[in-house]
């Protein structure tokens, strides 16, 4: 069970993580969707799981690859 600062961190991650995703799609893809469905946090608050939705699926390979080789400079903006 998620604690209550668990709950606030996720929302925040989230948050901040879907608007920089759209900053990046938004500049390089156009008519493309990407949204953050859900973050976990652990409970010792050190590590996130964040699960992203990617519209339209024809490029979702292609974006996905480019988000998780861009992970770092996403990580630190």
């Amino acid at each position: 069970m998620e604690t209550n600062r668990q709950k606030k961190i996720a929302g925040v991650i989230q948050k901040d993580l879907a608007e920089v995703l759209q900053n990046a799609a938004r500049d390089g893809m156009k008519g493309v969707i990407i949204s953050i469905t859900r973050v976990n946090v652990t409970s010792d608050l050190s590590t996130a799981k964040a699960h992203i939705s990617i519209f339209p699926t024809t490029n979702r390979d292609k974006i996905f690859e480019g988000i998780r080789s861009n992970t770092t400079a996403i990580r630190y903006e």
